[in-house]
Parts: C-alpha cells; sequence; structure tokens
C-alpha cells in the first residue's frame, strides 16, 4: 500500500544490511530476469498499440528499466528463498501498468477510458500479491517494499494524469506525500524505522488509488473534482501524521540501505515524471534527437579531461597522508567510482568504494582505511570548494555588472544570504579550530589534522589551485557543450553562475546520478539564460547521458580485474 510501512513489524524474513541473503536465493533471481524483459516489452507493446508517439513509450520503457534495475538489486539482497513467489510477479504486473500509464502521461495524457480500466484491474490486484505471499509463505522485506514502492508510483503518476484533467495541478499533492515522506527520512533516520500494523491506514490507501482514478472522468465538474482532492489529502495527512507520531515515540534509528536504495530509483522516476510534465517531455526528446554531434562529442572530451583532472588532484591530497598511487591507477579508480556514481543511488558509493581499495596503497601505520577515506573527502571538498567559489565570483559579477543576467529579486536574495552564511559559518568554525580544535583522537580532530597535512605539504596547495581550476572549468564547459548542442548556447555569465546551481542540485543523495533532481533545478535556474524549459531540460538531460558516456572508461577496470582473477585461479 502506499501508505503502508508495515513491513518492518510483520515479522517478514530478513537479513543483515549490506550482507547478501543465502544462496538459494540466486534462483529466485535468475526468474527474475526474463520476467524483466516480459515486462518491458509488453509495456512497449501496450503503448505502441494505443498509436502513443515512439519518444513517450520509450521514454516510459526507460523509467521502467530503471525501476526494474533497482528491484533486482533489493531483491537479490533482501529474500532470501529460492522461489520469487506469485506475489512477487503480480507486483510486476502491476509495475508494468505503471509503465503504461507514464507513457500516456509522456504522451500528454487523454485516453480516459484506457487509464481507467488498467488502473482498475492494477487496484484489483492489490493486496492479491500480499495475500499470495503470506500463503506459499514468501513473505519478505524486498516483497513488503517492492508493494510499497509500485503503489507510490502509481499513485503519482495517477496524479499527474489527474491534473491534466478537471481537478487541476492541486492534484499532485495526492502523489507526493510517500515521497515526500522518503526525502524527510534522510534528515531523520527513526522516520526509517517499523511500524505496527493499521486497518485505516490500507482502507486510506484504498481512497486514494480511488480517489485518483476518479480523478481522470473528464465530465467531472472542477469543484467536485477539487473537493475529492482537498478530502483525500486530508486523510493522507492524517494517516501520516498517526504513523510520523508512532515513529517518534520507537526512534529505531537502524538502516535499511538496499531498501533505500530502491526507494531513491524510483524517487528518480518520480522526479523526473514531474519535471517532464512541466517542461515540456516530448519537446525536450525532439531536441535532444536533433542535437549536434559535434558538441556532445565535445562534452565528452571535457568531460574526459575533468575525471582525470580530479583523478590526478586526489594523488595529490593522498600523498601526504601515506597513500602512494601512481597516476594511472588513480585515474583509473577515478573513472570506476565514476561510473559507479554515475549509475547508482546515492551519488558516493564509487568513491567509497575507491576509498575502501586503495587502503591498501596506504603506508603502514594508524588506521590506513582511515587516512585513505580521508584522502577523499578532502579531495571531493575541495572540488566542491573551487565550484563554489567560481559561483559565488560570478555571481557577484553578474548582480553587480549592468546589462548581464537579470536575476529574480528573490532568487538573488536567498541566494546572497546563504553566501553570507557560508562564509560566517567558515569563519566560526575556523575560530573554533584556532581557539577549541577537536581532540586528536576524535573523527573531527583526525579529519582536521588530515586535511591540514594534505593542503599544507610543500607543493601540495599549488597543485590543488591549478587541477581544481582546471577540473571546474572542464565541469562547466561540457554542460555548455551539451547546451550548445540542443540549440541553447549559454552565454558566459551563465555558464559561471547559473550552471552551478545546477550542480549543486546532484549533491543531494535522493537519486540515481543525480538524475530528476538536476534536471529539475536546470528547468528551474536556466530560464534565467533565456533558455525555454524544454531546452533547458534537454540540455540537462544531454548532460547526464554524456557523463555517463564519460565514465564508461571505468568498465576497464572492471573487465581486467575480472581477467587477471581468471588467470590467477
Amino acid at each position: 500500500m502506499t501508505v503502508a510501512r508495515e513491513s518492518a513489524a510483520t515479522g517478514a524474513p530478513h537479513t543483515t544490511a549490506g550482507q547478501p541473503v543465502a544462496a538459494e536465493n540466486r534462483s529466485a533471481v535468475t526468474r527474475f530476469t526474463p520476467l524483466t524483459f516480459i515486462c518491458v516489452g509488453v509495456a512497449i507493446a501496450g503503448g505502441l498499440a494505443l498509436g502513443l508517439p515512439i519518444a513517450a513509450v520509450l521514454a516510459a520503457a526507460s523509467a521502467l528499466i530503471l525501476a526494474l534495475v533497482g528491484a533486482a538489486v533489493a531483491l537479490a539482497r533482501h529474500h532470501p528463498f529460492a522461489r520469487l513467489g506469485g506475489a512477487n510477479v503480480v507486483t510486476l504486473i502491476r509495475l508494468t501498468v505503471v509503465a503504461f500509464l507514464l507513457a500516456v502521461l509522456f504522451a500528454g495524457g487523454g485516453r480516459p477510458v484506457v487509464v481507467i480500466a488498467v488502473s482498475i484491474v492494477a487496484l484489483s490486484l492489490d493486496g492479491v500479491d500480499g495475500y499470495l505471499a503470506r500463503r506459499q509463505g514468501l513473505s519478505s522485506r524486498f516483497g513488503a517494499s517492492f508493494d510499497m514502492e509500485v503503489d507510490s508510483a502509481f499513485a503519482l503518476v495517477l496524479a499527474l494524469l489527474a491534473s491534466l484533467g478537471p481537478a487541476g495541478p492541486i492534484a499532485i499533492i495526492l502523489g507526493l506525500p510517500r515521497y515526500l515522506f522518503g526525502a524527510a527520512a534522510f534528515a531523520y533516520p527513526w522516520l526509517n524505522g517499523p511500524i505496527s500494523p493499521r486497518y485505516s491506514r490500507k482502507v486510506i490507501c484504498v481512497l486514494q488509488l480511488i480517489a485518483l482514478i476518479a480523478l481522470q472522468l473528464p465530465f467531472l465538474a472542477a469543484p467536485v473534482a477539487i473537493a475529492i482532492v482537498v478530502v483525500t489529502a486530508g486523510l493522507l495527512a492524517w494517516s501520516f501524521g498517526v504513523d510520523i507520531r508512532e515513529l517518534r515515540k520507537n526512534a529505531d534509528a537502524s538502516a535499511r540501505p538496499a531498501l533505500i536504495r530502491l526507494g531513491q530509483a524510483l524517487l528518480t522516476v518520480a522526479i523526473l515524471a514531474i519535471v517532464w510534465q512541466v517542461a515540456g517531455g516530448a519537446e525536450a526528446v525532439d531536441i535532444l534527437l536533433t542535437a549536434n554531434p559535434l558538441w556532445l562529442l565535445a562534452a565528452v572530451v571535457i568531460l574526459l579531461t575533468h575525471t582525470v583532472l580530479s583523478a590526478l588532484r586526489w594523488r595529490v591530497t593522498a600523498a601526504p597522508l601515506g597513500i602512494d598511487l601512481s597516476g594511472g591507477h588513480a585515474i583509473r579508480e577515478y573513472f570506476l567510482a565514476q561510473l559507479v556514481n554515475t549509475t547508482l543511488p546515492g551519488g558516493v558509493v564509487g568513491d567509497a568504494a575507491r576509498a575502501a581499495r586503495t587502503r591498501h596503497q596506504a603506508t603502514p601505520g594508524t588506521s590506513r582505511l582511515g587516512r585513505s577515506i580521508g584522502a577523499v573527502i578532502v579531495e571531493r571538498g575541495v572540488g566542491q570548494v573551487a565550484l563554489l567559489t567560481v559561483f559565488a565570483l560570478a555571481f557577484s559579477v553578474t548582480l553587480l555588472a549592468p546589462g548581464g543576467i537579470v536575476w529574480p529579486p528573490a532568487l538573488a536574495a536567498g541566494i546572497a544570504a546563504t553566501l553570507f552564511a557560508l562564509t560566517g559559518a567558515a569563519l566560526v568554525f575556523a575560530l573554533r579550530l584556532r581557539f577549541a580544535p577537536p581532540a586528536p583522537d576524535s573523527r573531527l580532530g583526525r579529519l582536521v589534522d588530515g586535511t591540514r597535512r594534505s593542503l599544507s605539504a610543500p607543493g601540495v596547495l599549488p597543485a590543488q589551485l591549478v587541477l581544481s581550476a582546471g577540473a571546474t572549468v572542464c565541469i562547466l564547459a561540457a554542460f555548455a557543450c551539451c547546451a550548445a548542442a540542443v540549440g541553447a548556447p549559454l552565454p558566459l555569465g551563465a555558464v559561471f553562475a547559473v550552471v552551478p546551481l545546477v550542480l549543486f542540485a546532484m549533491v543531494l543523495p535522493i537519486s540515481v546520478g543525480g538524475w530528476g533532481v538536476r534536471e529539475g533545478a536546470a528547468v528551474a535556474l536556466l530560464p534565467i539564460a533565456a533558455l525555454t524549459t524544454a531546452q533547458a531540460f534537454a540540455a540537462s538531460a544531454a548532460f547526464g547521458l554524456m557523463a555517463l558516456l564519460a565514465s564508461l572508461p571505468g568498465l576497464a577496470l572492471v573487465w581486467t580485474r575480472r581477467r587477471t582473477l581468471e588467470t590467477t585461479t
């Protein structure tokens, strides 16, 4: 159910976070794989049979593939049974229906009879999966989470479709509660805790979906549609409020990394669906299909250069900490980390992995892993500071220079206040380090000591400045090339003052490779530089695709290591 969070309290089998389940699980994963191909094929065939535009069908199929990949990862880790089970098959069918509805949404909506019919089928199947899981004795944390996330996506897509009807944009709020709850859980980990079953929660979930299906009726009067939205939103608010109160009372900060990554993958799809609707996704796809390949090639080359410069910056940073990395080793590891960061939720998994792998290059002494992690943190931090510095200077120039970028007053005031706050916080932190330094054996003390050693070693700071400046210019230039490729060249001031804000959005660890949040930021901000929302969406998507292409050399390291293992066994 969309609002259900009962899985942790149902006694469903589970494993310790981060550990694989029993070996028998492999047969379930093997059965799951061909079903994913069938789901994608059915979704594409259904969309084409309905006469939907090929771009909308392919976009929906891509979203389905992304969701299925996340589901496969969670299945491998949280379904401790050899049998896949009929419950998960039913949930896959419902996920395919959601993808079909997403294609209708991407095509601009309409076709209410078909939408209502397939939605009723999906709603009828809801609850069947839970019954089958209990009857077959195959209840698991994966199944409960999979069911919940599919329901959430189902509600969001229906809400977006309803926003095109009599209710208008206000209907979107009926599809957001689960995702807002998930986003809040990043700031308040106790929201991830177990919760007791509650019948009213299930009833309200069903009423939510029934209301969303009713809102698809084209003859519904606007006042009636708005009333349905308001009443349903009130019920959802009450239900979530009861859950939050219980979770706060029984605060349990236990982490569930794999399930969170599944949520991040589905959240990425949800954000992209919203941006698609707001920015005119079909037009953005048309723009992408006519993009200039030479500009895109230039973006890939520049992004490759950015990765090399960042890898060399990491090597320079790690050396004073006793971590000996050759230039080639650092570059290979950085490419692999970029590939992982681009394709997996969170955006930092690749960095954590390269820190773990390169600890073996550290000289003997205290905490090899700690020094390796510190080198990665400092290197990434230096890169963000460099980008922030460039942005602050460019923002100041464009704000004061006449005839440049015209910043909306509210946005300009917010940015200025944020920059002043960051400057003040940095000064306060520096004064604290000067007059009240942290304990040397504390985490903060070790990080501060490592940062000082990294930056104060002879010749390190000049190298850091040069490499960071080069890497920053490269990533901004790559985005500018992507904008030029889609026929929306950016003025120099926008490249240095607006694009950094778009890239900063990718730091939020709530999506896969920054997808969704980057496009949302681009659609919101790039119109300042006279781009249409469709052009902004296309430019950001092109940048994401080129970044993925530029990270593919990381596969070479995987292949090389696999060959090495094969020859040594």
